[in-house]
């Protein structure tokens, strides 16, 4: 019942504005592939969750950090530009390095890191999959992150209005931000947020790039009256409150 009032909330509020994140598209600034699962998830025509061993392993999985964090990087620290002759596959390799060894959370280089040839990172990703693939981490040390502790404790209600209001700020002033969705035990999911819309009563609709959906937005709602986060139905995940933890902002992040 819950899920469908949410939706009956965001079909109401189509017609407010939505501010967004300055310069940032999510088809343009986002990877034209996707971060898979190591299991497989379904969710039944009952709201169910059934997770099963996979027939067969997937190439690329467990990066959805992996994917989030170089989503930020690039847009921070990179620059591509069209009209410049591309370089060799050793060039852009060097390239990729440089930009996914930059702290998020840094100032960056005084001048952005070139991509030259392509017009985004939406391009760039097509021509270079598998050297982006090989390039931008391996997924195991995104499982040691000192932050990954607080999936499991508890979240104060508070905390949660102070990340609500914490989000809707830096996109206000032009910042993408990365958030940490977790439902222990069966959710775990980084996704970026890039826009958001104010609605009654203190409710926002956060616009979010997940890395599981390449080129579709999805929505993470947060319901002022309850200081909570709703996120929407997904091939993983059926729907429902979830708790946000910001990360990328500091190391102990």
């Amino acid at each position: 019942m819950r899920r469908f009032l949410c939706l009956f909330l965001l079909a109401l509020s189509a017609a407010l504005p939505a501010r967004a994140a300055a310069n940032f598209e999510l088809h343009r600034d986002t990877f034209a592939f996707s971060n898979d699962t190591y299991f497989q998830y379904g969710v039944d025509e009952q709201g169910k969750l059934h997770i099963t061993v996979r027939d067969k392993p997937v190439a690329f999985a467990h990066r959805c950090f992996v994917l989030t964090r170089a989503v930020l990087q690039f847009h921070q620290f990179a620059r591509f530009d069209l009209h410049q002759p591309r370089v060799s596959r050793e060039e852009y390799h060097r390239r990729i390095k440089e930009i996914c060894r930059i702290p998020v959370w840094a100032d960056g280089p005084k001048e952005k890191i070139v991509i030259p040839g392509y017009a985004d990172l939406h391009d760039f990703s097509v021509a270079y999959e598998g050297l982006l693939k090989e390039d931008l981490g391996n997924w195991l040390p995104s499982y040691f992150r000192l932050g990954n502790w607080r999936m499991v404790m508890g979240h104060l209600r508070a905390g949660q209005a102070s990340a609500a209001g914490w989000l809707a700020d830096s996109i206000d002033h032009g910042r993408l931000r990365a958030i940490y969705l977790a439902r222990f035990p069966h959710m775990n999911h980084v996704v970026v947020v890039y826009a958001v819309r104010r609605e009654a009563q203190g409710n926002m609709t956060f616009t979010v790039y997940d890395p599981n959906y390449p080129n579709q937005s999805s929505w993470v709602f947060y319901r002022a009256s309850e200081r909570s986060f709703e996120y929407e139905p997904r091939w993983y995940f059926p729907g429902g409150r979830v708790n946000v933890m910001r990360v990328f902002i500091s190391p102990l992040h």
